[in-house]
């Protein structure tokens, strides 16, 4: 049986690990009361921009206050509003604390009484955001082929999916939200997600890239072929012994030279978890020694990008998020994004933005449109082809050859009208933002499929279901 008290602790609960510096990544905790009367977490859910839902049934015990579940323990302050606990997961010990949020005690109760439903499309709405919509067929799409993609999404066969968005000739034609490895789906689940912005991961790098374009194009950096020793000054005593030859376009491109690990390699450092531990991360990158000479070699890495927004910020005299609201977001309509940054105040332009999903189509449309919304040029023509372009060989995703240009990936791609160019960035946990300007396609894929590369999944996936379905004769 539950105990007698449990009404201090059952319903929803927000918060998450706790931190020593700010992060938005919170989570509500739903406990619920099973039918016997015993006490179970039954759900988490992501409220921060991850957005991942899980369900569980697990056993938790609760006493005067102290309340205990796998690898937890913890108890509630005095006021039964706040729970403090700590994480033991095999000797990784954290602390964790969660307020009390009633008010989400309804949508949590929804979502986890939601059961598996057959899959159905609907047109997406329009709501007055700039996208016009209607069925695939009006826009030259076979339906059919993308119905079996949204299927298997449904059905979990391609991980936990988020959402997937499709637009054609400007026409938003697929825009449907999932949670739960495709489980849960439906009106209630759009009207969670449609309007929430999500964790962008690499993808916000080729954002970063179209605001270095802007930025070109207002003159507040010449051009990219200039040294990054002319916008970063104060980092001149790290850029020598031929570091100082490392230019704007060399960062863009993944080809500064300098030594990074992002992987664990035995007897090196991960490079990318030292960044988040260090007093000054741009110095960190530039510190390191140069392992090529610059232009001559692609090595992907976290840095550059983060490097390439602190000179983004020097050049401009504003930081990141305030020159994307008045330069790109506001004529293009957006209004909700989040951008974070690291402990040292570094901002993550390297992966740290949020967009709507349909707010992530629009910057695939203006790149699609050679840089124009609405009839206004936002990013000059010559920088999106220039941006776009391959440079350095990135890999292969299903046989199909990719290169790597400023934050944007590119690939020639089949399709009934043969190969056609598409320019492409991914993140990690699925989320995709693919221009195909052959076809006049947007495609976008947001996820929770952390920790693996989905590039390899997406592409083929795409071409199977989506570029197939471009009718050769209409």
């Amino acid at each position: 049986m539950a105990g007698q008290g449990v009404e201090d602790i059952v319903g929803a609960w927000v918060g998450g690990e706790v931190l020593p510096f700010e992060r938005p990544d919170s989570q509500a905790v739903y406990f619920t009361i099973r039918p016997d009367g015993s006490l179970a977490l039954s759900m988490i859910y992501e409220v921060g921009p991850r957005s991942r839902v899980w369900t569980y049934d697990i056993d938790v015990a609760y006493a005067d206050g102290a309340v205990s579940w796998a690898y937890h323990q913890g108890s509630l302050n005095p006021a039964r509003d706040t729970l403090k606990v700590l994480k033991d997961y095999n000797g990784d010990r954290s602390d964790w604390m969660w307020v009390r949020r009633p008010a989400l005690d309804s949508l949590l109760s929804h979502l986890h009484g939601m059961g598996t439903a057959p899959f159905e499309y609907t047109i997406p709405p329009e709501i007055d955001d700039g996208w016009p919509a209607a069925a695939p067929e009006a826009v030259g799409l076979a339906g059919e082929t993308m119905m079996d993609l949204l299927a298997s999404v449904a059905q979990g066969e391609l991980g936990d999916i988020h959402s997937i968005l499709v637009a054609r000739r400007g026409t938003l034609v697929i825009e449907e939200y999932f949670a739960q490895n495709g489980s849960k789906h439906g009106p209630f689940i759009d009207s969670i997600f449609r309007n929430r912005v999500h964790h962008l991961a690499s993808t916000t790098k080729s954002i970063a890239s179209v605001l270095v374009g802007i930025a070109l194009d207002r003159g507040y950096i010449g051009n990219a072929q200039d040294p990054i020793i002319r916008y970063l000054p104060d980092y001149a005593p790290l850029l020598t012994g031929g570091k100082e030859a490392i230019t704007v376009g060399h960062l863009l491109s993944m080809s500064p030279g300098l030594q990074w690990f992002g992987r664990n390699t035995p007897g090196m450092v991960n490079d990318d978890h030292a960044a988040w531990e260090v007093e000054d991360m741009v110095a960190y990158a530039l510190g390191k020694p140069l392992a090529s000479d610059p232009g001559t070699r692609f090595n992907y890495s976290n840095a550059t990008a983060a490097v390439a927004g602190a000179l983004l910020e020097d050049a401009t005299d504003t930081d990141v998020g305030s020159f994307a609201r008045e330069n790109l977001f506001q004529p293009l309509g957006i209004t909700d994004f989040l951008w974070t940054s690291y402990p040292d105040g570094t901002v993550e332009t390297d992966g740290g933005l949020a967009l709507r999903p349909r707010d992530l189509a629009r910057i695939g449309q203006l790149y699609l449109e050679g840089g124009r919304w609405d009839g206004v040029q936002i990013v000059p023509a010559a920088w999106v082809e220039e941006s776009t372009r391959g440079r350095f060989r990135y890999g292969s995703a299903g046989g199909i050859s990719l290169t790597y240009g400023y934050f944007w990936m590119e690939a020639a791609l089949p399709s009934p009208e043969g190969d056609v160019r598409a320019f492409f960035h991914s993140g990690d946990g699925g989320q995709f933002l693919m221009v195909v300007p052959d076809l006049d396609l947007v495609i976008v894929l947001t996820g929770g499929i952390y920790g693996r590369s989905v590039v390899g999944a997406y592409v083929p996936l795409i071409v199977r279901h989506v570029l197939s379905a471009v009718e050769t004769v209409e």
